[in-house]
């Protein structure tokens, strides 16, 4: 049966709060934030499938758009069959995405007759960490961040993470006016950033969101937040902090992972999007794992015999 797709919008956070879940696998983009939040720029569309949502989109510039589904659900086969149905309608070939191991695996397990092809790209790549070395910043290759950390609380050692209320929610939306005024020129994505960041304050708890700000009185140094994406990880979506003050960034992603709850052991600092410098920060924190995402394009169906 076809699929009926339509664009992800705020009235939809009911469905995503119930079914989101069913789809999460730690990819940084599967929370109810960064779904609603990125939904015009990454072109995010829904639908329903045997009962259970399928979400449609392309969240990295240059690739076409992709089905992600529960594939851990009984009825995984029959929505990829439901999918294939629409596919044929609009004559496109099947395209899902998905964590390469897991997925080539599944999908070879429920249609070990068809072949596929797998694209990927290492700019798509999440970045994954130990949660109690970025809570300790310890190991020989954070002991530079360690030192930073160091010297922001010896310049400040009042300060303290403050976890989110609405009242701290608003001192966050006047740091973050004056840290894009200081940034520069704004981009197209800063400026998807900064609408999905104001988003996600206006709809903090109902996203189901984790985080605060390092705080010295009514000085705000930086601010912080994530969401859970499944399988004991915590994905840090947004962190920004004062960059005229030296380890506030250190300092702010320790602070956060010793509020977290003890079920989150893993923290995802998402994609490098190719950028050699965001590339480099990301590896200076020495991750233990990546996320390696794909498209996963389903070849023509063998004939049945005769």
């Amino acid at each position: 049966m076809p699929i009926e797709l339509k664009p992800v919008t705020l009235n939809e956070l009911p469905l995503l709060q119930e079914q989101l879940p069913k789809l999460q696998n730690g990819d940084c983009n599967l929370s109810i934030a960064s779904v609603i939040g990125r939904a015009k720029e990454y072109n995010i569309k829904w639908g329903i499938s045997q009962g259970e949502l399928v979400l449609n989109w392309a969240p990295y510039p240059d690739i076409p758009p992709a089905y992600v589904i529960p594939l851990r659900s009984e009825n995984a086969l029959a929505i990829i069959e439901d999918i294939a149905s629409e596919c044929q309608c609009c004559k496109e070939p099947v395209i899902l995405f998905g964590r390469f191991t897991y997925m080539t695996e599944r999908i070879s397990e429920l249609m070990r007759y068809r072949n596929f092809i797998t694209v990927s790209s290492n700019s798509w790549w999440d970045y994954v960490y130990e949660r109690d070395k970025i809570e300790n910043l310890e190991g020989r290759e954070l002991h530079g961040k360690r030192n930073f950390n160091k010297r922001f609380y010896k310049a400040y050692p009042n300060a303290q993470f403050v976890s989110f209320t609405p009242e701290l929610i608003e001192k966050a939306r006047v740091f973050l006016k004056n840290w894009y005024a200081n940034y520069g020129e704004m981009t197209k994505s800063l400026e998807a950033e900064r609408d999905a960041i104001e988003l996600a304050f206006d709809h903090f708890e109902e996203f189901r969101l984790i985080g605060g700000a390092l705080m010295d009185r009514d000085n705000m140094y930086g601010f912080t937040y994530g969401s859970d994406v499944g399988e004991n990880i915590f994905s840090v979506h947004i962190e920004k902090a004062d960059r005229t003050v030296t380890g506030a960034y250190p300092a702010l992603a320790s602070a956060l992972c010793k509020t977290l709850p003890e079920r989150f052991t893993q923290i995802n600092r998402e994609e490098d999007l190719g950028i050699p410098g965001l590339r480099k920060a990301k590896e200076d924190w020495a991750p233990s794992t990546m996320i390696r995402k794909t498209l996963l394009k389903l070849q023509r169906a063998i004939p049945e015999p005769i």
